[in-house]
């Protein structure tokens, strides 16, 4: 797992999409999900939002690789594809209606849910198609996503998987179950990275817009000290979200 911390607006979001190029060059799947601090109450929204992204990719594919995807889907989740339809609707265009499963309530509704989202997510972590699944704003995921997130880095067979996650470090603090979940996924050696993005620089800020208007930095400096002091000013301003 690698993780970018950082201030709101800092570009953590910016710097991770980078990695969309090579990825797809290597033919890997790069996919995404962002949290909403104002649905908090939905489970897994994040991992939702990139598994139907990843759908999406899937059915842009010909019709000899759709039927490897199905039989793949379908060998990993045999009789239970609708516990994941329900959750991803894009994925019966793929493995065609499913029949519906025995009802659970509570801790055992919850276990088989995981067991077989982890299956689902193993189908696309292979060799030949790594998978990248990256979680914005993990600063306000759910415990169910939290949970998940545990399971995934606990799995040995997971080795062509990389979970990107950024958050916003000044809203954590080493009680937010975030930092809690961390904790415990290092606890049983899961491999974390944390990259923590400063804002630039005004030397940075100057090299940028000095290459960016192809001048020399002393010719970009009032022009750097105009942008610098716009920026202290956004910043300043409240931030409702």
């Amino acid at each position: 797992m690698m993780l970018v911390a950082g201030y709101s607006g800092v570009g953590k979001t910016a710097v991770v999409n980078e990695v969309h190029k090579p990825i797809v060059r290597q033919r890997g799947y790069f996919i995404k999900g962002k949290y909403d601090q104002f649905q908090r109450n939905i489970p897994f929204s994040a991992f939702v939002q990139a598994l139907r992204d990843l759908m999406g990719q899937l059915l842009s594919e010909n019709d000899a690789q759709l039927q490897q995807w199905k039989e793949q889907i379908l060998a990993a989740v045999g009789e239970n594809g609708q516990v994941i339809i329900e959750v991803i609707p894009e994925l019966e265009k793929i493995i065609g209606s499913q029949p519906t499963v025995a009802e659970l309530s509570g801790t055992a509704a919850q276990n088989r849910f995981n067991l077989l989202f982890q299956k689902f997510i193993q189908v696309f972590t292979t060799k030949d198609h790594p998978l990248v699944i990256f979680l914005d704003d993990l600063q306000w995921a759910d415990s169910a996503s939290f949970n998940l997130l545990k399971l995934l880095m606990s799995d040995g067979n997971s080795e062509y998987l990389l979970l990107i996650g950024a958050y916003r470090d000044n809203e954590v603090n080493s009680a937010h179950p975030l930092m809690l979940t961390l904790d415990e996924i290092q606890k049983e050696q899961g491999i974390i990275n944390t990259i923590t993005l400063a804002p630039l620089q005004q030397d940075d800020l100057n090299k940028l817009v000095a290459d960016t208007l192809h001048c020399s930095v002393q010719k970009a400096f009032p022009l750097t000290q105009a942008v610098a002091q716009k920026l202290k000013e956004i910043l300043s301003l409240p931030r409702n979200f």
